[in-house]
């Protein structure tokens, strides 16, 4: 596990790896940069499934947006699980504005994340 002031991540068993932000975290480019390279770490580089848990996390600034959408050389797919009106605004604010390079989608539950997840690993 890697853990960060505002996030925490590691690698599941299924390959998956799992990133929570800690609730109300205001997310900026070196927070992107440190949970991106946290990423490349866990994983020796791989693309690999993700999945985050956005359900109370807090604003996220452009220069942020702009950096996890760019990574798609680490994942292979993202999975944002959403729990609030205001996190699922944000999250389909990224997917539209930041286009990410990889298939990334919105859940409402972390189950149903997951089983997409493994049915698009590579």
């Amino acid at each position: 596990m890697i853990t960060n002031p505002k996030f925490r991540m590691w690698l599941r068993d299924d390959g998956i790896v799992h990133l929570v932000w800690e609730p109300r975290s205001a997310m900026g480019f070196e927070d992107a940069v440190a949970a991106t390279g946290a990423m490349a770490r866990l994983t020796g580089g791989q693309r690999t499934p993700l999945l985050v848990d956005v359900r109370d996390c807090g604003p996220q600034d452009r220069p942020a947006r702009l950096e996890f959408a760019r990574r798609g050389d680490l994942v292979s797919a993202v999975a944002l699980v959403v729990g609030t009106p205001l996190s699922r605004i944000m999250g389909n604010f990224f997917l539209t504005v930041s286009r990410p390079m990889a298939p990334t989608r919105l859940f409402d539950d972390e189950e149903t994340a997951l089983a997409w997840l493994s049915g698009s690993a590579e």
